[in-house]
């Protein structure tokens, strides 16, 4: 089955990330010169677009892990 959810980096800090039903969050991210990360995510300042949705740390954790895995070529931090 093909994984429908899609980022798109907004620059050097942020993304935009697309889940499978459609609904777009922002999360703040911010590129980093270390050999052990390359950008990091924060996992409290991830927030639905379109939405007075509030979510919760599982949901955070969810969505990171699902970006995580479609940027399986870069090292992130999780704070």
């Amino acid at each position: 089955m093909k994984n429908k959810c899609t980022i798109q980096f907004t620059g050097r800090a942020g993304l935009q990330f697309t889940d499978e039903n459609g609904i777009t969050y922002i999360a703040d991210t911010e590129m980093l010169a270390s050999k052990r990360y390359d950008i990091v995510i924060f996992k409290n300042d991830i927030k639905p677009i379109d939405t007075n949705q509030i979510l919760s740390d599982k949901d955070k954790e969810i969505i990171i892990s699902k970006i995580i895995c479609l940027t399986s070529g870069i090292k992130w931090l999780v704070k």
